[in-house]
């Protein structure tokens, strides 16, 4: 205490005690503020997480949404004037999968509004072929005659960060991986559809015969092994 007072005078533990409560008061109220924003922000994470989900119930009114793994997507465009000034372009998208049926549903905002727009349906017997590019983020697929269905990027952290115009706050990480698993497969599964195409039309009998035989032991791999990994906790534990 005399050494407070030869410091600050003889108010000087007074001083010193106050400055000390005064920067626990500051400290308190950053956990504070932090905390309630956290708060308001898992809020908000669950709010748009099921608005999306009615989103692809109103999209697809016959198929069974629980069986879906849900994410959200995104195209980004550039345009340039003739002064070289870009202009970016965003389209937006929800992709829900299982197995080896697909459906990527448009999305278009009016104001807050999201409004679902007719679901495109990206299955083995119209899928061709996929272009897997950037770290399995981005997908293109093509339809039978080799025409491109559809372009878009799968992103694991929220939306605000792909662009600021997106009224979704989405955290998917766990949606987004599974996505990269499934992805990948569902390519490895066009893949094989086309080369057992091939073998039918341009082997001979005896290799055909052998053929189907080893594409046989292959769809039991496929249809035996999980459609995508598992990244839950437990799991990881196990």
């Amino acid at each position: 205490m005399d050494f407070l007072k030869d410091v600050f005078g003889e108010k000087g533990t007074m001083i010193f005690f106050a400055v000390c409560a005064a920067v626990v008061l500051i400290i308190l109220f950053a956990i504070i503020f932090k905390a309630l924003g956290k708060k308001r922000r898992k809020k908000k994470l669950k709010r748009d997480i099921q608005r999306v989900n009615t989103l692809v119930e109103n999209a697809l009114p016959d198929v069974d949404v629980k069986d879906l793994t849900i994410v959200f997507a995104n195209k980004t465009g550039s345009t340039a004037n003739a002064r070289g000034k870009k202009s970016y372009t965003y389209e937006y998208f929800i992709y829900a999968f299982k197995e080896w049926e697909s459906y990527a549903i448009p999305i278009k905002f009016r104001g807050d509004r999201a409004i679902a727009e007719e679901p495109i349906r990206l299955a083995l017997d119209n899928v061709s072929r996929i272009v897997i590019r950037y770290m399995k983020t981005n997908a293109i697929f093509y339809d039978n005659n080799g025409n491109e269905i559809i372009e878009f990027t799968v992103a694991a952290l929220n939306t605000k960060q792909i662009a600021d115009e997106c009224p979704f706050e989405i955290d998917q990480i766990e949606a987004a991986q599974k996505y990269f698993t499934f992805i990948e497969r569902f390519d490895t599964k066009v893949r094989h559809k086309n080369d057992g195409s091939a073998d039918k039309n341009e082997s001979e009998p005896a290799e055909t015969a052998t053929a189907n035989d080893q594409n046989s032991k292959i769809d039991e791999v496929l249809s035996n092994e999980p459609l995508y990994d598992d990244h839950s906790e437990e799991a990881l534990l196990k």
